[in-house]
């Protein structure tokens, strides 16, 4: 990734002091979690350690619940869950699959962050409610894309197929996080083709 300074003299962007104000609290609130957990992850904690007052928290998130999601967003691998490419269904998938592949080491550095606050989620029931409905719209967008590049010519539903690409990968992640010898990149392509070829379009 490419970061371009600003001139000396220039300006400073628009936001700029809110976004460092947000990483500070982001890198904070990462800090608490790593020594106390998310249950123990008080904003007074959070704002202290970050050198700043509860309402620079107020200022920036609407709550601990949205400060604690935005600070393991932060955290972990990038997936490029782009499928409106007009490419066929397993070469769609196989991309998918290579940036799976390219990710796994990311995601085994930081993957117990985000374990641990899915675990978190399941015991609050308002913050598990919204993070249910982030996955929802993930797969309904993701669902879109393949009716559109495919429509009934799939032979199952779209949204199955968002959600079995999801759960493929997580799997995926989880066990790399256990037995990374055995997560090799060919074992990720071939069940991805698999998927793909239970779901391909008939000719």
């Amino acid at each position: 990734m490419r970061i371009f300074k600003p001139m000396p003299d220039s300006p400073r962007p628009r936001g700029d002091k809110r976004q460092r104000t947000r990483q500070t609290l982001i890198a904070a609130t990462l800090a608490v979690v790593e020594e106390r957990g998310f249950a123990g992850a008080s904003l007074e904690e959070i704002a202290r350690r970050a050198g700043m007052s509860r309402g620079a928290i107020y200022s920036n998130f609407a709550d601990r619940d949205e400060l604690l999601t935005a600070a393991v967003a932060s955290q972990g691998m990038t997936l490029d869950r782009d499928f409106s490419r007009p490419l066929p269904l397993k070469a769609q998938l196989r991309r998918f699959a290579e940036n799976l592949v390219a990710e796994l080491p990311v995601a085994a550095g930081t993957g117990r962050i985000v374990i641990d606050y899915q675990l978190y989620c399941m015991t609050q029931p308002q913050l598990r409610a919204r993070l249910a409905g982030v996955y929802e719209q993930s797969f309904a967008a993701i669902a879109a894309q393949f009716e559109a590049q495919y429509g009934a010519a799939l032979a199952g539903r779209a949204h199955t197929l968002a959600l079995a690409v999801q759960a493929l990968a997580m799997g995926f992640v989880w066990q790399f996080m256990l037995t990374p010898g055995e997560v090799t990149p060919a074992a990720v392509y071939d069940a991805f083709d698999a998927l793909a070829a239970g779901m391909e379009p008939a000719t």
